[in-house]
């Protein structure tokens, strides 16, 4: 597929998705940006051959997140009578949001800048966060007089805790790298050159598992969004029988009794 506001490639079982929409500073919500980042995210669901994923944003951006203008304008994703928007919003960031929550690969973002809004909830959606010494986040919705409309407290709260979630949103203060590397944010803070690099070396380590096992790990690290300890148990011992019998455990197992003879 060719596409004209998203990079996409594949390598050594990692897939990069690169946000390339100058003119909106990759605002998430320009429609032809959605729809391709939705497209990369299914081709990769589908895709057996791709373990990991990396989201990261061209130029001094990662994401504006919604589009001021359009929203100015009463435009696109933003236009139509209260009704109207509440199915934009449904078929629009949310259809993403949910793709993006239900992906079974591990997806790491390489924050190469400012995060905003519905870019920094972009962010919240994935399981890792390496961030460039220029990467900034704001929660900035009601500094706009709207609230976070796609599932940005519920994703906040669950990442830096409620008390530090409602003062970033009620808020809407910018948050450097080193402080959101402090409240959990970040895994790791890296110079700008490096942040590629540094996020396909986390890639690659993970990208070593079989993916059955990532997989079935992602879901039950997810598990504890909705399940007691007792059925996470439950999950645990049932996707454990399964894969104490399957290929990629004996042959883990092989390569582990001839290491300790060496």
């Amino acid at each position: 597929m060719t596409y004209q506001t998203i990079k996409f490639s594949k390598q050594d079982k990692i897939a990069t998705i690169t946000l390339n929409d100058p003119a909106t500073r990759n605002a998430i919500t320009d429609p032809l940006l959605l729809e391709e980042v939705k497209a990369a995210l299914s081709a990769i669901q589908n895709d057996q051959s791709v373990s990991v994923c990396i989201l990261t944003g061209e130029g001094k951006g990662f994401s504006s997140g919604g589009n001021v203008k359009d929203m100015l304008n009463r435009e696109k994703m933003f236009g139509g009578d209260p009704l109207e928007l509440q199915n934009n919003y449904r078929n629009g960031i949310h259809s993403l949001s949910k793709l993006l929550y239900s992906i079974e690969i591990p997806v790491i973002a390489a924050v190469n800048g400012a995060a905003a809004g519905a870019g920094f909830d972009l962010t919240l959606l994935c399981d890792l966060r390496i961030g460039s010494e220029k990467a900034t986040f704001s929660s900035s919705f009601l500094n706009l007089a709207v609230i976070p409309g796609d599932g940005g407290t519920w994703l906040l709260r669950k990442t830096v805790g409620a008390q530090r979630a409602a003062e970033l949103v009620l808020t809407g203060r910018t948050v450097d790298a080193q402080e959101a590397l402090e409240m959990g944010l970040l895994l790791k803070v890296v110079k700008p050159e490096a942040l590629m690099e540094s996020a396909m070396e986390l890639a690659k380590v993970i990208a070593g598992k079989s993916r059955e096992t990532l997989v079935i790990t992602k879901r039950l690290l997810k598990s504890t969004d909705t399940l007691g300890y007792e059925d996470h148990l439950n999950l645990c011992s049932a996707n454990q029988a399964m894969l104490h019998h399957a290929p990629a455990h004996e042959a883990a197992l092989k390569r582990f009794f001839d290491k300790s003879k060496k």
